[in-house]
């Protein structure tokens, strides 16, 4: 394996040269397989350790790099990297492609890629057909986000935009520490769930869509603060799905 493939590769580790590039990593033989399998992301390198069929990868021929365990570890970013590795396409989904009754959980400054990742996956679970970042938001193509999504970031569809430009019709609920208990609201499908920042919560340019404050009660003798975000975002996708 080239040298300068191994520093193309490694590159991508980071958002900038992902941006420049379009193009990001994912791990995993499941994550890999699922995100190969169901054509949303073209492969531009399929790396394999190890002997790997083009069957077992979901491909029509067989396209993989055969790389030493030395030259994994040089372009992975795992501390145990897997026996593959593949480099997809950056898809181009502008905001414009989202259909008007989707489903939405909106990331208001949400930073922290395993909490953006786990949430995609929520998403997939739950059925809810798309997730949008504000663009202070943890990169979707993050590797820590891929790794984290488990091969869901090809079943969700996933945006970049300012919540004032997807509101439309729809109402928008948003997460607090004081509103209405989720166990108390009726859920409808034309919504959007806004989380707020793992620090800061909902920021003040958003609060104004918010059309009803909803909360996750806890004991009242509880020590811990709040709950973190993608805990929360399950609790409530969970409700969310069972009352729509």
């Amino acid at each position: 394996m080239e040298q300068k493939l191994i520093k193309e590769v490694r590159a991508l580790h980071l958002a900038k040269r992902r941006k420049e590039a379009g193009m990001f990593i994912a791990e995993g033989i499941k994550t890999c397989q699922t995100m190969l399998s169901t054509g949303k992301f073209k492969p531009v390198y399929i790396f394999s350790a190890h002997t790997l069929s083009h069957l077992e990868l979901g491909l029509k021929t067989d396209a993989t790099i055969k790389v030493s365990a030395k030259e994994m570890s040089q372009i992975s970013q795992l501390k145990q990297p897997s026996d593959i590795l593949v480099v997809f396409s950056i898809p181009n989904t502008p905001i414009t492609t989202m259909k008007s009754d989707d489903k939405i959980i909106y990331l208001d400054n949400v930073q922290d890629p395993g909490n953006v990742g786990t949430i995609i996956r929520l998403a997939d679970w739950f059925g809810i057909e798309a997730v949008v970042r504000s663009f202070d938001s943890a990169d979707f193509y993050n590797p820590k986000v891929v790794q984290a999504a488990m091969g869901s970031l090809a079943k969700v569809n996933l945006y970049e935009a300012e919540l004032s430009e997807i509101v439309g019709e729809k109402i928008v609920y948003g997460t607090y520490m004081e509103g209405t208990s989720i166990f108390e609201t009726q859920f409808i499908d034309n919504a959007i769930l806004v989380l707020g920042s793992e620090g800061h919560g909902i920021s003040e340019k958003n609060a104004k869509y918010i059309q009803e404050k909803i909360t996750i009660y806890g004991a009242s003798n509880k020590i811990a603060e709040s709950l973190n975000v993608s805990v929360a975002a399950g609790i409530i996708c969970a409700q969310w799905l069972r009352t729509s």
